[in-house]
């Protein structure tokens, strides 16, 4: 067990070192530095070539590119992403509120999506070919099935202007406290919810299924325990093991961020610094938020593989 903690604990590093570098170079050194990039044309026609020069100095983009990628790198290690090109204020101000409030988000969304799709995974493998079964599973599909800024808007549609209920878009600021961010996140969130369980449900109905059609589940019932607790003592836990990855990479994708979701509701998160910093070409805000949305993604693939490995004695022996 311990050598597969430290294999996993090697491959994780290994998974990280590359997607920083898959993030250096996707954002620096692709044709046209940064500054140029950041720059628009009129900018750059009003600055002569000394003051270009002088500001790359400034910015440490004279330098070659395996060196600004391992100073990059060693700052974001100590949590220092650099400064903005246009302003020069840290990287880190300006992302810190919006990640509490993705990790608000994300926490909130995960606590309400991964015990729903556990419920209709449950019921339709319990009633597998039956109504509920069919009702789950169609449900599921169609909230898959329609891209989020269109349920969001329809959300929008119903509960903030036919029944106005809840607000149709956020207009805290990124600073605000978490208690007023939820107050006026519930179309949010049900709209992540709604589009985006469907996979999870499958999962955790198919692994039910084989569950229950199991030998040891069949000579668990034998022993006379109630369907409820044969459900939930002995068919879930192995049931859940192949669902685990998917969890993982879902709870990862709320931590980086719902770019599609924060915009229609106007949500102060990453997704939304994200996007104002592409929109303003500032290259250093994109690097850090592409690398935290890649640590999210490790790291949760990292602890639901060491699920796996703690819960299913096959994936230790292996």
């Amino acid at each position: 067990m311990f050598l597969t903690f430290l294999r996993r604990i090697g491959l994780y590093a290994l998974t990280l070192f590359l997607a920083s570098l898959l993030v250096f170079v996707a954002t620096e050194v692709l044709p046209g530095d940064a500054l140029e990039v950041s720059l628009t044309a009129d900018e750059v026609a009003m600055m002569n070539p000394e003051d270009l020069a002088r500001k790359r100095r400034e910015l440490g983009m004279d330098k070659p590119a395996p060196v600004r990628y391992v100073a990059w790198l060693a700052g974001a290690v100590r949590g220092d992403f650099g400064k903005t090109i246009l302003g020069g204020t840290p990287v880190i101000d300006i992302i810190r509120e919006p990640v509490k409030n993705s990790l608000l988000l994300a926490a909130v969304t995960a606590l309400v999506a991964i015990p729903t799709s556990l419920l209709l995974g449950i019921i339709a493998a319990y009633w597998r070919g039956r109504l509920p079964d069919t009702l789950a599973s169609m449900g599921a599909v169609i909230g898959y099935s329609i891209p989020e800024f269109a349920s969001g808007n329809l959300l929008v549609l119903i509960f903030a202007i036919w029944i106005p209920v809840f607000p149709a878009v956020i207009l805290a600021f990124a600073d605000a406290p978490p208690s007023t961010l939820l107050a006026v996140s519930v179309l949010p969130v049900a709209t992540i919810v709604f589009g985006s369980i469907a996979h999870l449900v499958q999962l955790i109905r198919t692994g039910l299924i084989e569950a229950l059609a199991s030998d040891y589940v069949e000579r668990a019932r034998f022993t006379g325990l109630s369907e409820l607790r044969l459900i939930l003592r002995h068919a879930l836990p192995a049931s859940v093991i192949p669902a685990l990855n998917s969890a993982a990479l879902y709870v990862a994708g709320l931590l980086g961020g719902i770019v599609v979701v924060e915009k229609v509701f106007g949500y102060p998160g990453l997704g939304m610094i994200l996007l104002q910093a592409v929109d303003k070409r500032e290259v250093p805000i994109v690097q850090a938020v592409s690398l935290l949305a890649a640590l999210a993604v490790v790291t949760m693939n990292l602890l639901a593989d060491l699920a796996v490995v703690a819960l299913d004695p096959r994936a230790r022996s292996r």
